[in-house]
């Protein structure tokens, strides 16, 4: 959002402070309990949203320079997206064409050389477009071999508007603007192109990805589960919201926003009343703060397991190392009230779901941000 968008959800949000209101749905939503524990409905979540559907990567920060990759295998096909000496972006599967180990060690880096990925099996070399270029004793071992059609097989990748997608069917193909449904003008200005992005914080947890994510969509909670931490800082069942496609994004209100009454509006400083939250179908969630924002993806294991990855994109790189630790020490914070208030009791809650007793769980017309995700999902699997 740009300074008059901002200024603008500020006053919305002063008023449903005022009001001692949110924003409602038109009803209260009722989903069976087995949406979350059937092991087939599972199985048409892991294809139709997590491979058929374009998957949000991150900002176009993740990967600034010639020869930076992301690379990941949530999905269950390995991806590996790669910065062009253009400037562009290319995806392919990760799999070596020889016996198909993936071509780098870690998910996030550089290529060799910023220009060549090696298998580190046998050594088999791909340049930045996918080509296989280098075959160790391939003149003696691999003499019948045609090195063009052994190319690693390329993903259908988008990057607009500082946000990058990928396919994960290497047969599928998409449209970004369809996908975006218009939010990327609720993302605008906020560093989505040249941030500097802090890390990521791998997290398993023991219940379905689902209730993993309902947690973020909502702030019914804040004055019950997070009484000594969120609730000191931000109002609790309070939230605007707006809806973009399949995608929507709520703003908070900070118990400071008052103090902005007593000030002239030229002056306003709206992050540091405020945070966002949106939601990128069908699993990453963007949290953007005061002075940075981070990114939450979250993907199906088990139809009661999933995994979390946490992520922190600063305005620029720390220019010291007491700076960088204060960042890192915030980023391990938010990360462990998250795992101690969030995820403890989502823990409990799945076992009431898998305790076998036939319900409906309840989602209120407060909490419509945890109504469209299940909307969205009822959508797209019929």
């Amino acid at each position: 959002m740009q300074r008059q968008q901002l200024v603008d959800e500020i006053k919305i949000l002063m008023d449903l402070v005022a009001d001692k209101t949110t924003t409602l749905a038109d009803s209260v939503m009722e989903i069976d309990v087995n949406e979350y524990t059937d092991p087939q409905q599972f199985e048409r979540e892991k294809i139709e949203l997590f491979r058929h559907y374009p998957q949000f990567v991150g900002p176009s920060c993740v990967v600034p320079d010639t020869g930076d990759y992301f690379a990941f295998d949530d999905t269950g096909i390995p991806i590996l997206i790669v910065r062009q000496q253009d400037g562009g972006l290319k995806a392919f599967v990760n799999i070596c064409s020889h016996r198909g180990a993936p071509l780098n060690e870690c998910a996030h880096g550089t290529a060799k050389k910023k220009r060549l990925f090696s298998c580190p099996y046998h050594g088999w070399t791909y340049d930045l477009e996918g080509k296989l270029v280098g075959v160790p004793f391939g003149n003696e071992g691999f003499d019948s071999i045609d090195r063009d059609t052994l190319a690693l097989r390329p993903l259908d990748v988008q990057e607009k508007y500082g946000m990058i997608f990928v396919m994960p069917d290497p047969d599928k193909n998409f449209d970004i603007d369809e996908v975006l449904g218009g939010i990327q003008e609720r993302l605008s200005g906020f560093g989505f192109e040249d941030h500097y992005y802090l890390g990521a914080k791998q997290v398993f947890t023991d219940f379905s990805w689902k209730l993993n994510m309902d947690t973020f969509h909502e702030y019914y909670h804040f004055e019950f589960l997070h009484a000594e931490s969120i609730a000191t800082m931000a109002y609790s069942n309070t939230a605007s919201y707006r809806q973009y496609g399949r995608n929507h994004s709520m703003g908070s209100p900070a118990l400071s926003i008052n103090e902005l009454k007593n000030i002239p509006e030229d002056e306003w400083e709206p992050r540091n009343h405020s945070s966002y939250v949106t939601f990128i179908f069908p699993n990453t969630v963007i949290f953007i703060v005061q002075d940075h924002f981070q990114t939450w993806r979250v993907y199906p294991i088990t139809p009661d397991r999933s995994v979390v990855y946490h992520s922190m994109f600063l305005p620029k790189e720390p220019a010291t190392p007491e700076e960088r630790q204060h960042y890192e020490d915030y980023f391990q914070m938010i990360n462990d009230v998250a795992v101690a208030e969030d995820y403890s009791l989502v823990n409990k809650i799945n076992r009431g779901l898998k305790a076998g007793i036939e319900r409906k769980v309840l989602v209120g017309r407060n909490e419509p941000g945890v109504q469209n995700m299940h909307r969205q999902i009822h959508d797209m699997l019929g």
